[in-house]
Formats: structure tokens, C-alpha cells, sequence
């Protein structure tokens, strides 16, 4: 009964800090918004760059040769999401700390997990909430026959969003109390994310250039994702006491 009790006061306590988060963001819209205007203007820049029409076996001419053009658009739809996605989390604890909160949120009676789990969520709903206009953008502009596809599409989406929230929240706390937290964010977490972005390109640009799920799937590239959620997310849960310390 007391275990109980204790789950439902953690749930509940991170559930507040969460609807904290998304109420400050509703009356400020300083975050999403900045993301949305910077993952539109790129993806507006490409329409005009990169040649559109179908590009199931197009391959686009470049400097050094020849290049699926799947490989390009994948490539440019996970960079658009990765520095979107940082401009984000560079706001995580951008709130508590112009309010010099940053010190009472520590001392809320709760496991520092519940914070870390409230955070990453929150990030995530704005990077879910980014891709909602993203990729239907990109389906439209360069005339990508996703539908067929949607159930791999969403397990890519889904892997790499988790990796790349935990990611981003853990270095966001350690930078957050730095000048140039906007500087450091990428560059500490730029590296770390490296694995889970290739393994994303590489799933995405197949599955534009139209290969059926079951040759996606066996890859190998779903094993990198999967196992990079769970190394960081089992890290990050348990470190980032020290690392807001």
C-alpha cells in the first residue's frame, strides 16, 4: 500500500511539473515556435534548391558524382529535426533559470528521475509536434509516397525521438547553468548523437526510395536505435542527479 502511494506521488508530481512546462509554453510560445519558423524556412530553401518530382529511383548529379536523391532528402530531414530539435532543448531549463527557480525546482520532495522524466517528455512533445508539420511537408514539396509506408516511418520517428530527447535533456541540465549554454548544448551533444542521426538517415532514405518494410527492418539499423535508447536512457535516469549537481 505504501509502494502504491509512492508511485501515484511520483506520477503525480511529474505529471505537474509537466503541465507547468506546456502551460508556461502556451502563454509564451518560446519554444515551439522558434522551432516550427526555423524547420519551415529550411525545408522552403530546399523546395527551391533540390529538384522535385518523384524520386523512387532518381539520382541527383553532384560534384563528386552520383546520388540517390532519397539519400538527400533523408539526410536533410533528420539534420532540419536534430537543430530544430536543439534549439529546443536549449530552452529546457531556460524558464527556472531567468526566474532564479532553477535552486526550488531541486528542492521539490521528489526523485530527481521524476524531473528528468518530465523534462524529456515535454521536449518531446514539442520534437513530435515539429515533425506532425515536418514530414507531411516534406511528403508534399518533394512528392514522397509515404502512406504505404507509415508503419515503419512511425518506428523510425518513434526510436529516434526517444534517443534524441534523452540525449538532449541530460546535456541541457549540465549546460544550463552556463553562459553560452546555447554554444555548449551542441557541442556536447552533437557527438553522443551521431550513432542514432546515421542510423536514421539510413532507415529513412530506404524507406523513400520505396523498399518494402520486411528489407528495412532487416538492416540491422532498428538494432542500433533500440540499443541506443535503452544505454541512455538507463545513463541518463540515473546520472542526472550528478549532472544538475
Amino acid at each position: 500500500m505504501i509502494g502504491r502511494e509512492r508511485e501515484a506521488g511520483f506520477v503525480g508530481k511529474t505529471t505537474v511539473l509537466i503541465r507547468k512546462d506546456m502551460r508556461v509554453e502556451s502563454r509564451g510560445r518560446e519554444t515551439l515556435l522558434p522551432m516550427m519558423m526555423f524547420a519551415f524556412t529550411v525545408t522552403l530553401l530546399l523546395a527551391f534548391t533540390l529538384p522535385g518530382g518523384p524520386i523512387g529511383g532518381q539520382a541527383m548529379r553532384l560534384p563528386m558524382g552520383t546520388l540517390p536523391a532519397s539519400d538527400v532528402l533523408a539526410g536533410f530531414l533528420w539534420v532540419t529535426v536534430l537543430f530544430a530539435g536543439l534549439i529546443g532543448a536549449a530552452r529546457t531549463f531556460e524558464v527556472e533559470r531567468e526566474d532564479g527557480a532553477l535552486e526550488a525546482l531541486l528542492l521539490v520532495p521528489m526523485d530527481r528521475s521524476g524531473l528528468f522524466i518530465a523534462k524529456a517528455l515535454v521536449n518531446l512533445t514539442y520534437v513530435v509536434a515539429l515533425q506532425l508539420v515536418l514530414v507531411p511537408t516534406f511528403s508534399l514539396l518533394f512528392d514522397l509516397s509515404l502512406a504505404r509506408h507509415m508503419g515503419s516511418i512511425l518506428a523510425v520517428v518513434a526510436l529516434v525521438d526517444i534517443g534524441f530527447v534523452i540525449v538532449a535533456t541530460t546535456f541541457a541540465a549540465l549546460a544550463a547553468r552556463t553562459r553560452s549554454r546555447e554554444l555548449l548544448l551542441p557541442i556536447l551533444s552533437l557527438p553522443a548523437l551521431v550513432p542514432i542521426f546515421i542510423a536514421a538517415v539510413e532507415l529513412t532514405s530506404a524507406i523513400f526510395a520505396g523498399e518494402p518494410t520486411g528489407a528495412v527492418a532487416g538492416t540491422g539499423w532498428f538494432g542500433v536505435l533500440i540499443a541506443f535508447d535503452v544505454i541512455f536512457g538507463i545513463a541518463s535516469t540515473i546520472t542526472f542527479e550528478f549532472v544538475l549537481d
